[in-house]
Order: structure tokens, then C-alpha cells, then sequence
């Protein structure tokens, strides 16, 4: 009896170990290795190492360097036949192929080499893609898919294709153990392989319950059927899976559908974050925070839990900015931030405009709170200075009440508002 769920992971071990990475490019011709070069490292931080034929790329490798991905020409003077390539997948090394010209048998010798990707480099937008597509591979190992499959006959090419573009894969043969999984890990994609084939597998009420949980942009989810199964194809997009293509597909299609799906996810999230957190700080933003905010105060309030919440305010900010400059000012509100967030981890934080931030959360005990917050008040009086070059306090109004999250707010301004007058860098509570 096999599980039901596989690791199949990739990349290697090797790949795992971040430590020392770096890119290879390999080009005899150095005005092409240059701009190679320099396109790609608009992409990364990484290093970049060159080599002008095959004997210098194999002094580098053999010297111990950790190279991921490497961007290498087919035909080099000491590397005719393209024995490079043969070299770098003994060497386990995954390889985007640049070539001068495109042939069909070209395109057959690549991908029986399995080689990541080729490119004919005729024009400056094909040398972008080129280390584009270098980049991406690179990033990939850090990306799941996860592919539910009944053993079909295409299942073992598919994964292999996955992994030859160093995604992490996890097999699995029945949609529960994927949703239980869900629950504690989110994939960068889902693969249905042969979907109307799964026996005791219900595909579309298991993509109705993903969908009720994750968005076609949160988790995408792509199917592979059958030519003669697109009406099915079809009929579980109408339920939310993403694309679809058929089992005739070629690896450009195959790669090109997987790339843009899990790469207009990641971009949907980005745009996310940016709606949501503040750009300064990485907290929640107002707006943000009243969206969480009010479906949990109602939650709470539903089932008779005690909440807190908190205002706090950088003492004499207007101070720090005048006499030190905005640049300073800005590294204390960073600082303040992410003290506030280390210490009210459990919490939802946001910052409310300026030198203002606000924390809201349920609690067991209201004492718990006072000691974070006399220990927020501690820890910036203390260690201001020695973080950002300026000395200054924070002053905090905490209520334990409140009708409505807006009332609950105005409390803890209210309560604020008296440690202010009360002298500054103190903690005020109301009940």
C-alpha cells in the first residue's frame, strides 16, 4: 500500500543550500557575455560569473562555486557540437541554451537534453528573455506545485517537467489530503492531471471548496485532460479552475500556461500588499485594518470574548522631524513600527497616519496587556537613541471596551489624549 500523498522534491539538495549561489553565463563573444550580464543583473543580486568557452566554464564549476542556473551559448570554439550542455547536465546544473539559429532538430536535441529552456538571441527583447526566464528558474525552487493525478500515463512527464524547471512537487492521488494540507501550507499552484479519471475524487466540489477559501488569484489551478475531455476541461473552469490545456500539449505550451498563472497570482499579491500595508512600515494600513478589524470585533462580540485595543503616539514627533530632518524622522516611525510588531505579534497592528499606530486583538487577561505595553514604553524610551540616533518616548491609551470597533478606538484616543496631558511616555487604561 503507497500513500496517497508524495514529496517529489526538487530541486536537489545542492539547490536547497542558498549559501554562496551565483549565475554562470557562458559566451565566447564578450560584448554579448556583457550585456547578458548586465541585463541580468537588473533581476538579482546574486553574483554573476562569466566564462568565454567551455574549459574556463569547467574551471569555475569544479572550483566549487554553487551555480543554480547557468545561461549558456550551444556552440562555443572549444564546444562545437555543443558538448557544454552535455557537460552541465552531468553536472546537474540547470541551463537556458542560447542559440544563433532555430532548427527543428535543435528544438529536439533540447529538450531530449532536457534543457530548461532555449533562445535564439537575435534581438535585445530575446536576450531580456533569456535571463528572464534565468531568473525565473531561479526563484522556482522557492515555488510549489502540487498535482493531483491517478497515475495516469502523462502524470510522470508532468512532474518530471516541473522539476526540470526546479519547482518543488507534491504528488497526490485524493482531493482530501490536499484540502487538509491546505489548511497549513498554500502551493503556488495546483495541477489536475486527468481530473475526470480520479476515481472517488469529486474535482468539482473539491475546486468549489478551494474556491470558497482562496481566490482564482490567491491559488490557481490549471487541469490537463484529454483531447477528447475539454467539454470536462471546460465544465471545471465554470467551478474556478484557471486554464486548462490538452494532453497534445508541447513543453513551450506546458511551461508557458504553468509561468503565467502562478506569475499573475504573485503579481495580484503584490498589488495585495500594496493595497493593504502601509508603505513605510509594512503595517496593516488603516483602511486595512478596519476590514479585519470590524469582522473580528463582531466575531468577538458575538461570542462574549474581551478585546483591547491601543493608540499610541511617538512623543514630540513634530520635534524630531525639525531639528533632525524627515529622514530621521521616518527611521523613528520605522523603528516605533517594528517595535510595536515584534511585541504585539499575536495582534493586528496598523499604522494610522504619521507617528500614530493602533493594535487590536482579543485577550484572556487585561494585566497581559499593560505588561506589553509598559514594556513597548520600556523598550522605545531605552533604545531609541541607540537605533536611530534620536532620543524619544512613545505615549499609549488602552481600552478594554467599547460598542463598536470605532468606539473602542475613540476610548483608547480618549485614554491617550490623558497621557499626553499627564506628562508623556506613560501608559493610560480604560475599562
Amino acid at each position: 500500500m503507497t500513500d496517497s500523498t508524495t514529496d517529489v522534491m526538487t530541486p536537489s539538495e545542492a539547490d536547497n543550500k542558498t549559501d554562496n549561489e551565483c549565475f554562470l553565463i557562458i559566451e565566447d563573444q564578450p560584448s554579448m557575455a556583457s550585456l547578458l550580464q548586465t541585463e541580468l543583473q537588473k533581476l538579482t543580486h546574486l553574483p554573476i560569473h562569466t566564462a568565454h568557452s567551455m574549459a574556463e566554464a569547467k574551471a569555475k564549476i569544479e572550483s566549487g562555486l554553487n551555480i543554480p542556473v547557468c545561461l549558456s551559448d550551444l556552440h562555443l570554439p572549444d564546444s562545437s557540437q555543443g558538448e557544454v550542455v552535455h557537460y552541465l547536465k552531468d553536472q546537474h546544473i540547470t541551463t537556458v541554451v542560447l542559440t544563433g539559429s532555430y532548427k527543428d532538430e535543435t528544438r529536439e536535441d533540447m529538450f531530449r537534453l532536457k534543457v530548461a529552456d532555449y533562445v535564439i538571441k537575435d534581438s535585445i527583447s530575446s536576450i531580456r528573455y533569456a535571463v528572464q526566464i534565468t531568473e525565473r528558474l531561479y526563484k522556482n525552487a522557492q515555488r510549489m506545485v502540487w498535482v493531483l493525478s491517478c497515475g495516469s500515463r502523462y502524470s510522470s512527464k508532468l512532474i518530471g517537467m516541473l522539476r526540470n524547471h526546479r519547482f518543488q512537487v507534491r504528488l497526490y492521488e485524493n482531493c482530501t489530503d490536499i484540502e487538509a494540507d491546505l489548511k497549513a501550507q498554500l502551493p503556488h499552484l495546483i495541477l489536475l492531471d486527468g481530473a475526470q479519471n480520479l476515481s472517488h475524487n469529486n474535482t468539482f466540489e473539491f475546486t468549489k471548496n478551494i474556491r470558497n477559501r482562496f481566490s482564482q488569484n490567491q491559488l490557481p489551478i490549471i487541469s490537463c485532460e484529454d483531447s477528447g475531455q475539454i467539454s470536462y476541461a471546460i465544465k471545471l473552469m465554470k467551478y474556478g479552475v484557471n486554464d486548462f490545456f490538452n494532453t497534445n500539449f508541447t513543453p513551450e505550451e506546458f511551461y508557458v500556461r504553468v509561468n503565467q498563472n502562478i506569475e499573475q497570482a504573485e503579481v495580484f499579491k503584490e498589488i495585495e500588499t500594496i493595497s493593504q500595508r502601509d508603505g513605510l512600515t509594512g503595517l496593516f494600513n488603516r483602511r486595512h485594518f478596519f476590514h479585519l478589524g470590524e469582522a473580528q470585533f463582531q466575531q468577538l462580540k458575538e461570542q462574549g470574548q474581551y478585546f483591547f485595543t491601543l493608540m499610541a503616539d511617538i512623543d514630540h514627533f513634530k520635534n524630531v522631524n525639525d531639528t533632525h530632518g524627515h529622514q530621521k524622522g521616518d527611521e523613528a516611525i520605522i523603528f516605533t513600527a517594528h517595535r510595536i510588531r515584534d511585541i504585539f505579534s499575536d495582534y493586528q497592528v496598523a499604522r494610522f497616519g504619521g507617528e500614530e499606530f493602533c493594535v487590536f486583538g482579543e485577550i484572556e487577561d487585561t494585566s497581559d496587556i499593560e505588561t506589553l505595553c509598559e514594556t513597548l514604553r520600556h523598550s522605545i524610551e531605552t533604545e531609541s537613541e541607540s537605533h536611530t540616533g534620536v532620543a524619544f518616548t512613545l505615549s499609549q491609551g488602552v481600552s478594554f471596551s467599547g460598542d463598536s470597533l470605532d468606539d473602542a478606538i475613540s476610548k483608547a484616543d480618549d485614554a491617550l489624549y490623558q497621557s499626553k496631558e499627564n506628562g508623556r511616555n506613560k501608559v493610560t487604561t480604560v475599562f
